[in-house]
């Protein structure tokens, strides 16, 4: 499976605007917690499928099936053990992502990192060239066999930024001038516990001037009765 376009393509078929980005991740090891309700398959309100498997389980039944891990991969293991393997697909496109749980008070959340993604537009040069950042959905459980993802918009935290209402290390990069942020993780929990009491994670309304609708993906269990 090639590893090219990766934040490009989950923009394009998730979102109708960029998403958040950081250099290092949103969690801590402190507030890593692992919730066995969100294995499984699941379909979203988009069309698009999610396969939730967890990696220590992964590893296991590798294991099992005679399976030895290399010193490299151990060491990717231990940090990685408490998280997710998610495969999501749409539209006849595939990528691979670890899903990092984590929680701050009582708010779940998903720090997101892409892995592996089917996609043959772009050459190897340029995809030499993209960088796998983090990304963070605060996670809602809307009923026993149905979720919420929401992500913060980059659109919306740019605003802030311009209007020096919020301070966190970033950087506007490329030819897009994106932005990356650039802080901590232990940094990126307290500002994460302020984009949730400023409900930062909703919609901003210009006119209005309200927090509304977010980049946000309702899913349900494949195999749930309707």
């Amino acid at each position: 499976m090639k590893t090219k376009g990766i934040i490009l393509l989950l923009v394009a078929l998730l979102f109708s605007s960029c998403i958040v980005k950081s250099l290092q991740p949103f969690y801590t090891k402190g507030s890593l917690s692992f919730n066995e309700k969100l294995l499984g398959n699941w379909v979203d309100n988009k069309k698009g499928e999610w396969n939730v498997e967890s990696i220590k389980s992964k590893m296991e039944e590798d294991e099992e099936n005679g399976i030895k891990l290399s010193k490299e991969e151990l060491k990717v293991f231990e940090i990685y053990k408490e998280g997710y393997h998610i495969t999501y697909s749409k539209k006849e496109k595939e990528a691979g992502f670890i899903a990092m749980p984590f929680k701050i008070k009582e708010q779940y959340f998903l720090d997101f990192i892409p892995i592996e993604i089917e996609d043959d537009e772009i050459n190897s040069l340029a995809a030499e060239h993209l960088l796998k950042t983090h990304s963070v959905a605060k996670l809602d459980t809307n009923s026993e066999v149905g979720i919420s993802l929401s992500w913060l918009s980059e659109e919306h935290i740019k605003d802030l930024f311009e209007d020096q209402k919020i301070r966190l290390k970033h950087e506007n990069v490329g030819f897009q001038q994106d932005l990356l942020i650039t802080a901590s993780s232990e940094e990126l929990q307290a500002f994460l516990k302020k984009c949730v009491e400023a409900e930062l994670f909703n919609k901003y309304d210009k006119k209005d001037k309200k927090w509304k609708s977010s980049d946000k993906l309702n899913l349900i269990k494949a195999n749930a009765k309707p």
